[in-house]
C-alpha cells in the first residue's frame, strides 16, 4: 500500500514538471514599441557668405644666378726664348754657341734637286752662290736632336765669315784650298778646337745607298755624332760672354702690311740659278721650289717652313780664277734688301761691321727691323733687280 502511494506521488512530480515545461516553450506574443514623437527636421542653418581669401601676392621669381666661370689658370710666364727664332723655350739658350754646317744645295746629274735632310731643324738657312750653283749653310741653335744633315760639303771664305757673325762652331767637309778664293784665312779664326773637318769616322760617315753610292753628295752627319765629337775634342759650346748680341729682333706680327703684297718670291742668283718661294697661309710661312723640285727634308718628307725671308744684295761676282771661284762681300760693308713675312715685302738696309760683329736690320725710317717668330732664311744677291714678288 505504502509502495502504490509512492508510486503515484511520482507520477504526479512527473506530470507537474511536463506542465512548466510546455509553459517556458510557448512563444511570447510581439510587442509593438510606443509610437515615437515625430521630431521637426531642423531648418539648416543659413551659410555664412564665404570669407573672402586674399589672393597671395605673386613672389618673384629671383634671377637665376649666373654660375661664375672657373677662374683660368695663369699662362705661366715665358722665361726663356730661342735667340735665332724668337720662339719660347724651356732652357737659357743666352750663352749657348749655334752651329753653322755646310750643305749642298745642287742637283742630280740627270737633273732634280739632290737630297737633303735637316733642314727643317735648322734656325736659319743661308743660300749663297758657289760656281755656277748655290750652296746653303745651316745655322743650328739645337743640333744634338738631329737624326741627320746631309750632304755637308766643302766650305767657302764668305760663309766662314758669316758663322763669325754668329761666333758659330763651323762644321764643313774640305775647303777651297786654293785659287783666289779660299778659306784658310776665316778658319783660322776658328780657335777652341770649333772648326769642325769632317772625315769618315767618330764624326761623320758617308752614305752608300741610292743615289749617293759614296760620292760628293754623301757626307753625313748627325746631332748625336757631332754632340760626341765637340765632347771628345774639347770644343767650346758657350759664348765667351753670358749672352751674344745676334743683332736679332722678332715680334709676332710683323708682316710689313703696308708694303708690296709678296705671296710669291723669286730670287736669281749669277748663272740664273732660281729659288722661288710661295707664302702657304695654312703653314704660316713660305715653302720653296728649286731645281725643279720642291725644298724637302729627307729626314721628314716635310717642306722647312720660313716665316721670314731676307733678300740682301752685296757685291757678288764669280769666275774670279780658274777654278771658276766666286767673290762676295759679308762684312765691313752695308747694302739693300728685302724683307718678306706673312705674303707681304718691305724695303729695308742692311750693314755689318767686323767680323766679330752681327749682320744688322734696318727699315726705311732708321728703325731695327723686327723679325716674325720663326725660322728664316737669308739669300745674299747681287743686285735688287734679281729678285721679285708676285700677288699669287
Amino acid at each position: 500500500m505504502k509502495n502504490k502511494k509512492i508510486v503515484c506521488f511520482v507520477s504526479l512530480l512527473l506530470v507537474c514538471a511536463l506542465m512548466l515545461a510546455g509553459c517556458t516553450n510557448r512563444p511570447r506574443a510581439a510587442v509593438s514599441p510606443a509610437p515615437v514623437a515625430e521630431t521637426a527636421s531642423p531648418e539648416p542653418e543659413a551659410s555664412e557668405a564665404p570669407v573672402e581669401t586674399a589672393s597671395p601676392e605673386p613672389t618673384e621669381t629671383p634671377e637665376p644666378t649666373a654660375t661664375p666661370e672657373p677662374t683660368p689658370e695663369p699662362t705661366p710666364e715665358v722665361k726663356y726664348y730661342n735667340p735665332l727664332t724668337g720662339e719660347a723655350v724651356d732652357h737659357d739658350m743666352s750663352a749657348e754657341r749655334p752651329v753653322a754646317v755646310m750643305v749642298e744645295n745642287n742637283r742630280w746629274d740627270w737633273g732634280g734637286m739632290i737630297t737633303q735632310s735637316g733642314i727643317t731643324d735648322a734656325a736659319i738657312i743661308y743660300e749663297m752662290q758657289v760656281e755656277s750653283i748655290t750652296r746653303n749653310m745651316a745655322v743650328f741653335m739645337e743640333v744634338k736632336d738631329v737624326v741627320e744633315i746631309l750632304p755637308v760639303r766643302s766650305a767657302r771664305s764668305y760663309f766662314v765669315s758669316t758663322a763669325l757673325a754668329y761666333d758659330a762652331i763651323y762644321v764643313h767637309c774640305g775647303q777651297s784650298g786654293d785659287g783666289l778664293e779660299y778659306s784658310y784665312p776665316m778658319l783660322a779664326h776658328f780657335v777652341d778646337n770649333d772648326n769642325i773637318d769632317l772625315g769618315e769616322g767618330q764624326n761623320a760617315y758617308r752614305r752608300l745607298d741610292g743615289y749617293y753610292a759614296g760620292g760628293l753628295h754623301a757626307m753625313a752627319t748627325s746631332g748625336e755624332l757631332l754632340t760626341n765629337h765637340f765632347n771628345a775634342v774639347g770644343t767650346r759650346t758657350t759664348h765667351n760672354a753670358d749672352s751674344f748680341d745676334y743683332g736679332l729682333h722678332f715680334t709676332e706680327n710683323a708682316a710689313p702690311t703696308d708694303g708690296t703684297v709678296a705671296r710669291g718670291i723669286r730670287i736669281v742668283f749669277p748663272q740664273s740659278k732660281l729659288t722661288n718661294f710661295g707664302y702657304n697661309e695654312e703653314k704660316g710661312g713660305y715653302t720653296g721650289y728649286q731645281w725643279d723640285s720642291y725644298y724637302t727634308d729627307n729626314n721628314t718628307q716635310d717642306m722647312p717652313v720660313f716665316q721670314n725671308v731676307l733678300v740682301l744684295a752685296t757685291y757678288t761676282q764669280i769666275g774670279i780664277d780658274d777654278h771658276w771661284h766666286t767673290a762676295m762681300n759679308t762684312y765691313d760693308t752695308q747694302g739693300q734688301g728685302y724683307f718678306c713675312n706673312g705674303g707681304y715685302a718691305e724695303h729695308i738696309t742692311w750693314s755689318r761691321g767686323g767680323l766679330d760683329t752681327p749682320f744688322r736690320y734696318y727699315t726705311d725710317d732708321g728703325k731695327e727691323l723686327e723679325l716674325g717668330v720663326g725660322h728664316t732664311y737669308i739669300a745674299f744677291i747681287s743686285g735688287l733687280d734679281y729678285v721679285s714678288f708676285y700677288e699669287s
